[in-house]
């Protein structure tokens, strides 16, 4: 059963819908609106219980008929849904649900197309009580897509598979009913992704190179696996019986109940000789198995060479006769090398420009000559030299000497000079 607070936490279940909710929505046929509001609620509450609570449900892909009115009823409040059927019907119009008495029928999609058409309107459950038809599941079509590739892909690694041994493994490795297979393997057979040839279920792929065995051989090697995987376990719960029989012995003879000690004793030394031979026939399975896959995989390897050398014996036909090939490439060599021989050989008329080149020689030469000449004269004598340009504290003291020689000369020897004006 769905927890309640699941229900009444759902937004649009509100304690003052709950009366209309769960009624048989016969008050709501001259209320359109308020009976889609009814239907949409329930659509919605189904498929989040479905998420929320996976573990309230039987089957991964189904809703099972018997049980669900019951799953979403209200005790504390003594509430039953009694519209389901209409929600139930609705989802089937709008392909969200398939009846599983309409799904395991193939017609094929043409079929199917027209029956979604023109066929009648599926009706789930009785409109007056909402009681839902017996023994009938409503697959759900996204779940049902979802764990059909689960299943592909399981089988993809362990194909062959007797059917038996692949509702063992699925059940416990993906946790599918035996109800969720039979709808998964309905579905990948008509995707043409397994063969279910008698007990034996055959994963299909196109994209691998396989080798080919024969139906018989592949009920064989499926048959291998199941009994290796019945004596594995077998042999695992008959060595956990002997521990116990050990224990047991060691207590009995603790409390000094030889008797049932040596009773006890037996047993346990009967299963370990079973259990020994059960474990040396179970080695020579798993080796058998192992020399069949061993073999499978060298064959495909030999397939694959031999493909690939025809494609390579192919190719090697289309190149021909290659000594004749490579004598046309070296004489279409040769006629280009003789090619490009005529071509460099073809040049244009130069005198005239030798002429010019000469010309240009002969100025540059004279040109070079005059610098020379120019170079070795000497250069006239400078009355004055420029004083050099120099920086900072040098320069003010060159020019403060050069000031001091300028100077005029003394009074008393102008006075000399002007008493003698004329020379002794």
């Amino acid at each position: 059963m769905i927890p309640e607070e699941v229900i009444l936490q759902d937004p649009q279940f509100k304690e003052s819908r709950l009366e209309s909710l769960y009624s048989n929505f016969n008050h709501l046929k001259e209320n359109p609106e308020g009976l889609e509001a009814n239907v949409t609620a329930w659509k919605a509450l189904l498929l989040d219980a479905k998420n929320k609570c996976p573990d309230q449900f039987r089957d991964k892909v189904a809703f099972d008929s018997d049980s669900l009115v019951d799953q979403f009823s209200l005790p504390s409040k003594g509430l039953v849904p009694k519209g389901l059927n209409k929600v139930i019907d609705q989802l089937v119009q709008e392909r969200v649900l398939v009846p599983y008495s309409q799904y395991q029928q193939d017609k094929g999609l043409l079929g199917r197309v027209v029956g979604w058409v023109f066929g009648p309107r599926y009706q789930s459950g009785n409109d007056d009580s909402g009681q839902l038809r017996k023994g009938e599941h409503f697959v759900i079509s996204s779940e049902l897509s979802r764990w059909s590739r689960e299943l592909g892909s399981y089988l993809n690694n362990n194909s062959p598979l007797v059917k038996d041994h692949l509702l063992d493994l699925a059940s416990k490795d993906l946790g599918l009913s035996r109800f969720d297979i039979e709808c998964c393997l309905i579905c990948l057979e008509r995707e043409r992704k397994v063969a279910v040839e008698g007990p034996v279920v055959r994963f299909l792929d196109e994209t691998q190179q396989e080798v080919q065995l024969s139906p018989e051989q592949v009920e064989s090697i499926a048959t291998l696996k199941y009994s290796i995987y019945k004596m594995t376990k077998y042999n695992d719960e008959t060595e956990k019986k002997v521990h116990e029989l050990e224990a047991r012995v060691r207590e009995y003879v603790k409390k000094n109940q030889m008797i049932r000690a040596k009773s006890e004793l037996k047993i346990q030394k009967a299963l370990s000789a079973k259990l020994q031979k059960s474990t040396q026939g179970l080695e020579n399975l798993v080796l058998l198995l192992y020399k069949i896959e061993e073999n499978n995989n060298n064959m495909l390897v030999v397939k694959t060479l031999e493909s690939n050398s025809k494609i390579l014996k192919s190719m090697n036909e289309q190149v021909g006769d290659i000594a004749s090939v490579v004598q046309e490439v070296r004489e279409e060599w040769g006629k280009m090398d003789e090619l490009s021989e005529h071509l460099g050989a073809i040049a244009a008329d130069d005198s005239s420009i030798d002429e010019e080149l000469e010309l240009l020689e002969k100025e540059e030469r004279e040109k070079s000559e005059k610098k020379e000449e120019k170079s070795a004269e000497p250069e006239p004598h400078k009355a004055y030299e420029e004083p050099a340009a120099v920086d900072g504290a040098v320069a003010e003291s060159e020019l403060l000497e050069r000031f001091n020689k300028l100077k005029l000369p003394s009074k008393a020897t102008e006075e000399k000079e002007l008493e003698n004006p004329l020379p002794a």
